[in-house]
């Protein structure tokens, strides 16, 4: 019968998630040990592991209001650009990421090019909706017009 350890994940990997208890072959348990990617299941170790769990949800609730409060702001916030035209009305260029983000910047959005969701040059006239995810439960609706 194989010998097995209980050990508590340090961080998200192939075997599971951070926190998340496992019981390992105990050689292996030992490498990851060496390792630092676990910690030993003990009274110890799991008194330490609720207080890390209890400190990751209040982390998680600050977050979640901040996202709000961003969503408030965001939510239909309207840009516009111009692109410059050929003789036949047809837009040279595109509306990029960096234009976006220079334009939130003197509105006092930070964002990151990965909150963009399905992200793409815009180089069509009109109105255009861009989701930005603020967090995994809140998705904001950036509008972008471009003239």
């Amino acid at each position: 019968m194989k010998k097995t350890e209980k050990v508590i994940l340090l961080h998200k990997n192939q075997w599971g998630e951070k926190y998340e208890i496992k019981e390992l072959a105990r050689g292996f348990s030992r490498y990851l040990l060496l390792q630092n990617q676990v910690v030993l299941a003990n009274k110890k170790t799991l008194s330490w592991l609720e207080k890390q769990k209890a400190k990751q949800v209040q982390e998680e609730l600050i977050l979640e209001a901040k996202a709000r409060e961003i969503y408030e702001r965001l939510n239909n916030f309207c840009l516009s650009f111009t692109l410059k035209k050929g003789e036949k009305g047809e837009p040279f260029g595109s509306v990029g990421f960096k234009e976006i983000l220079e334009e939130l910047t003197k509105t006092d959005f930070h964002l990151e090019k990965s909150q963009l969701v399905d992200f793409h040059p815009l180089n069509k006239l009109g109105e255009h909706t861009m989701p930005v995810k603020l967090s995994s439960k809140l998705t904001a609706n950036l509008k972008i017009i471009v003239k």
